[in-house]
């Protein structure tokens, strides 16, 4: 048992960010299995390196170690992109059954946007991610990254006109999502 009170309120932070570590894994390797690895690992680095902590606030310190166990383990792994052609697809649900057809229709615009953001650099889509998809902040987003503020704030600007961009291009023709730009 821990008796250090310096080392039970840093696992009451690391207990209290854990959720949220875990889903900004699960956003930037799109993999269940490979995002609970990055948590893990997230986990030990910062229990490793806990003395390095210098703020108040572990947050931005946190996610900064999170998106760099991500980094590596896509490194390490390299997965190739699959187009949504590979997926099985289902039938359509008949316009009649309005609560389907929504479903359908919001399926369709998250795998879009899923697609898109496998084209954005790693700095762009860890930015989008944090900002746009988790809600931090710009200082949040700029210490998970270790920039600037305003360069993490480019960051995100620059990711969401990519993304706007595929998006109203592929729009009409949804095959192309599967090919690189």
């Amino acid at each position: 048992m821990l008796t250090d009170p310096t080392e039970q309120a840093f696992i009451a932070a690391l207990e209290r960010h854990r959720d949220g570590l875990g889903r900004h894994c699960a956003y930037l390797l799109r993999s269940p299995a490979d995002a609970e690895d990055a948590l893990q690992d997230t986990l030990l680095r910062a229990w490793r390196y806990r003395r390095s902590l210098t703020a108040d606030d572990p947050r931005p310190w946190l996610y900064r170690i999170a998106t760099n166990a991500c980094r590596d383990l896509q490194t390490r792994r390299d997965p190739p992109c699959s187009s949504l052609e590979d997926e099985p697809s289902e039938p359509a649900a008949p316009r009649d059954q309005l609560p389907e057809v929504q479903a359908l229709e919001r399926e369709t615009v998250e795998h879009a946007l899923l697609a898109a953001l496998r084209y954005l650099p790693p700095r762009q889509h860890t930015a989008f991610v944090l900002r746009d998809l988790l809600c931090c902040s710009s200082r949040e987003t700029a210490a998970a990254l270790s920039i600037s503020v305003p360069a993490a704030n480019s960051a995100v600007q620059r990711a969401r006109t990519a993304l706007r961009t595929r998006l109203d291009r592929d729009s009409v023709d949804w095959p192309a999502l599967s090919a690189p730009a």
